[in-house]
């Protein structure tokens, strides 16, 4: 397996996006949100997404220089319109401007329509608790969650990430409703690789090993995770008047419509509260203890939520980002449809 340097994919990916007309700055966002999720270990949210992106800019589903939007109905709220543009360009507009707002009133809340596909819910938490705030960032998505008792999905995998800030690596909890994110769904598709058979249900219900049959996904926790999503939904469509659920246009099916999809994002001056150093010392208390707690056995950590993919970042900016034969071939044949550079052969 193949690997490279944060830098090298992150230029990849920049060549790629300018080369189908989004700006310099935009590209660089929009890098930098995959590459982070790659170096994090995330790789389902990482450049295996780009060829995806790559389509819809071309036949013009996602606007590569969409018209932003950014209304203040109330003091500490935000309604922003994205003009189907990319996920991660519209939400890092709208959180440049939340953040004033937030260390204005003491909180804002974002909600975001006409946007699309946004990457990593977690990438936007680095920043979030870097400027000493604490933030909660959801999404909706295409219906993929069967909820108990019925035979087809009606919720999205819909994720929903929380952030604090530490004397260190950030204290982010980021996860998917359903067992797995469906990005490990497409990264197995993009290596045309089979899948474990509690990953998903094929169109009559049964389960499936074939990433290319799945048509519906497993709740986590059962109908309480279908519940969160359902209501990850709500929080994401009904404020910002997007479709929900079944009516969402789908991610791989649908490339000619946009998205239209909608964020709902919250931030906290905790600092109002109890002051930012004063917190972060009780942050890492709080850890320090969490890690003494006596383990099963010699080899396990026991570890915070984020830690694993700060260690995976540690681990990948020193090794290099794996990148599997399969997706580096189509990365290749991108650069080449493209004009740019490649990344070079697999060995």
């Amino acid at each position: 397996m193949n690997s490279f340097s944060r830098e090298t994919l992150q230029r990849f990916v920049e060549r790629a996006l300018e080369a189908v007309g989004v700006p310099g700055a935009d590209a660089a966002i929009v890098a930098d949100c995959l590459v982070y999720a790659n170096l994090s270990g995330v790789d389902s949210h990482g450049v295996v997404r780009l060829p995806h992106y790559v389509t819809r800019l071309t036949n013009g589903s996602i606007k590569a220089t969409p018209t932003i939007s950014i209304e203040r109905p109330r003091t500490s709220i935000l309604r922003v319109h994205g003009g189907d543009g990319l996920g991660h360009v519209v939400t890092v507009r709208a959180l440049e401007e939340a953040y004033e707002v937030c260390r204005e009133i003491g909180t804002a809340t974002i909600s975001i329509g006409e946007s699309s596909h946004f990457g990593m819910a977690g990438y936007y938490l680095r920043d979030i608790t870097a400027a000493g705030l604490v933030g909660m960032v959801t999404t909706h998505t295409d219906v993929r969650i069967v909820p108990p008792g019925a035979r087809t999905a009606f919720a999205g995998t819909n994720p929903i990430a929380y952030g604090f800030p530490t004397g260190g690596e950030p204290l982010v909890l980021d996860f998917a409703t359903t067992s797995v994110s469906f990005g490990k769904i497409a990264l197995a598709r993009a290596e045309n690789r089979p899948i474990p058979d509690d990953w998903g249900l094929d169109i009559n219900g049964e389960p499936t090993t074939d990433p290319h049959k799945l048509e519906g996904m497993h709740a986590v926790a059962g109908h309480k995770g279908a519940g969160l999503a359902m209501v990850i939904d709500l929080f994401s469509a009904m404020f910002s008047g997007m479709p929900f659920g079944p009516h969402i246009n789908r991610m791989y099916e649908e490339l000619e419509s946009p998205r239209k999809l909608g964020h709902f994002i919250t931030l906290w001056d905790i600092g109002a509260l109890i002051p930012i150093d004063v917190l972060r010392e009780r942050m890492d208390a709080y850890i320090k203890e969490l890690h003494g707690l006596p383990t099963r056995s010699e080899e396990t950590d026991v570890m915070y939520p984020g830690e694993p993919e700060a260690r995976r970042r540690a681990e990948r900016s020193t090794n290099g980002i794996p990148i599997e034969r399969g997706l580096l071939k189509e990365l290749n044949e991108l650069g080449s449809r493209l004009k740019i550079d490649g990344l070079g052969e697999a060995r």
